[in-house]
């Protein structure tokens, strides 16, 4: 394999490895625009010029592959590869609008981040801005996009995002030298179910997202890593919120799971879930609100008759959008608290839908994220799903019905399945909702339990490859609502006399001796946690100064 040397780092990589991808991993820091390790090289901005021994001017560090024995010398170390990088720094900014204090781009924009840089940027504008060319502002693509074509640099990462990643092929250059502007198809709004990446992708303010435009400015969000529920591929994002309120979802680059991308779906599935109706307090039969320890009490006397192996079997009902700790709990539960019990997930086909696909890219079939976790727990054991079960009940099989229930971020529960839970609900004489939202068809329950929805609680999820992954916690569930991981822990503690610890990391070190599929995975070392947002998409602390790509 090459050895190569950057700044005096050496490096060994394979045969085929462009100079900014040696340099991103020894972490010599390379400024770009149009690199995306996720897109073809396209070597049109010339931000990362870098200078080698041996070549007569300096070269674009993305698409120069390394050869054996390159010494490399970034713009921080030459002067040569500075000024060339200046230059063109420059060259951009010369018809540049001065609009940053009202660009929704401040905060985490490369442009400005590159200008301050104390190695290459800082530079003295030789042109009057009343001679800067003029193009079309605030220009509507569609329902998710909004461009400003002045502030445009003309990185073509829109354009090859478009044509390469989703297929759509909607948006191109048009026109030549300082006259170039970014246009859709004949004009057309974009139609493309990926279109919230072409916010993603751009390095500038040309393009942005209508649903966070003008909304906050980044450096008063807060960030947490998680795992988008919209569907079975669990693609990798971070949440930006602000005060208890989620502002924004955007990607973390996980090359094996969704690479840099996500879906619109599943981008703006939190709006979904913040705006429902929420279940806020433990609700009796009768409508009445009652304390935690009430409720706890109560729920106990329903499922197990204040005893363990009462007579009759108890239906234990999971969901496939739960955590894998809450439902190893629901399983622990089931098993040490009844001697006759049936567990289940299936409200339709989720393990036949599991990895079907829904388009070329990222959108599986099955609406929940945690659809193999369920089956690896064995909620799908023995013949069943939820017709059977409603049928079986009505025949008065069951005595007692623990549902765990998450509504679906991306659409809405069928009708089918609202109307089975429902008649299942009534069908057996006690029954334990744990949900979130307020829905008509779970009214009829004998007790209710609000849990903390997606972004409210932390844990792993299975992916339809048998990923497991992390999603931690942005927000505190609204009103008395709690974890389902803490009120399954209650019931347990009152069956064995002892609260079991709740910590994701025991409780994932009990998943992984639980689970044979889990055994060897690391809390430590999910995959999840490592992900990244892409640079400089992702967000800068305020006030950090220099490079916004590492």
């Amino acid at each position: 394999m090459p050895l190569v040397t950057i700044d005096g780092r050496q490096i060994e990589v394979e045969q085929g490895t462009s100079v900014i991808q040696a340099a991103d991993r020894l972490g010599v820091e390379i400024p770009r625009f149009c690199y995306h390790p996720d897109l073809r090289p396209e070597g049109n901005c010339r931000m990362c010029l870098v200078e080698v021994d041996g070549y007569a001017r300096p070269v674009v560090a993305c698409a120069t592959p390394v050869a054996d024995g390159m010494v490399v010398h970034s713009p921080h170390e030459s002067a040569t590869a500075s000024q060339a990088v200046n230059g063109v720094l420059e060259f951009l900014l010369v018809n540049h609008p001065l609009d940053c204090p009202i660009c929704d781009q401040a905060g985490e924009c490369s442009l400005q981040d590159f200008y301050m840089h104390p190695d290459y940027g800082l530079h003295e504008s030789h042109v009057d801005p009343a001679e800067k060319v003029h193009k079309h502002k605030r220009v509507d693509l569609g329902p998710r996009i909004v461009l400003d074509a002045e502030r445009c640099v003309m990185c073509s990462r829109c354009v090859r995002f478009s044509a390469e990643v989703s297929g759509y092929a909607e948006v191109q250059f048009v026109r030549r030298g300082n006259r170039v502007e970014l246009v859709t198809f004949e004009d057309r709004a974009l139609e493309d179910p990926y279109a919230g990446n072409l916010a993603d992708v751009c390095p500038v303010g040309a393009l942005t997202s209508r649903d966070f435009r003008f909304k906050r400015r980044v450096w008063h969000l807060e960030s947490t890593d998680a795992i988008c529920a919209g569907c079975s591929t669990g693609c990798n994002v971070r949440i930006d919120h602000f005060k208890g309120k989620i502002e924004r979802v955007v990607p973390r680059r996980n090359p094996s799971v969704n690479r840099s991308w996500i879906c619109d779906e599943g981008r703006l599935s939190h709006e979904k879930a913040q705006g429902q109706d929420r279940l806020l307090h433990p609700r009796g039969a009768d409508g009445g609100e009652l304390s935690w320890s009430e409720a706890i009490a109560r729920a106990d006397a329903l499922l197990r008759g204040g005893r363990a192996g009462v007579p009759g079997r108890a239906l234990l009902l999971g969901s496939a959008s739960a955590t894998n700790e809450s439902l190893l709990l629901l399983r622990r539960f089931g098993e040490l608290a009844f001697t006759q019990r049936t567990m289940d997930f299936r409200l339709g086909n989720e393990p036949e839908l599991v990895d079907a696909r829904e388009d070329h890219l990222l959108r599986r079939r099955d609406k929940h994220p945690n659809t193999m976790g369920a089956i690896h727990l064995g909620f799908a054991a023995q013949e069943g799903g939820l017709p059977l079960h409603v049928r079986a009940a009505e025949h008065d099989a069951y005595a007692a019905l623990l549902l765990v229930y998450h509504p679906p971020l991306v659409g809405d529960e069928s009708p089918e399945a609202a109307g089975a839970l429902e008649r299942l609900i009534r069908a057996v004489p006690a029954s334990v909702v744990l949900t979130s939202h307020r829905l008509p068809f779970l009214e009829a329950a004998t007790l209710l339990l609000p849990v903390a929805a997606w972004a409210e609680e932390e844990g792993t999820y299975t992916n339809y490859q048998g990923a497991v992954q992390f999603t931690g916690q942005a927000l505190r569930a609204p009103g008395a609502a709690r974890s389902a991981v803490a009120i399954l822990a209650d019931l347990l503690e009152r069956v064995t006399l002892r609260r079991p610890d709740t910590s994701p990391k025991t409780l994932f070190v009990e998943l992984a001796q639980a689970v044979p599929a889990y055994q060897g995975l690391s809390f430590a070392t999910l995959s999840s946690r490592s992900a990244i947002a892409y640079p400089p998409e992702g967000r800068m602390h305020y006030g950090q100064e220099g490079f916004a790509g590492r």
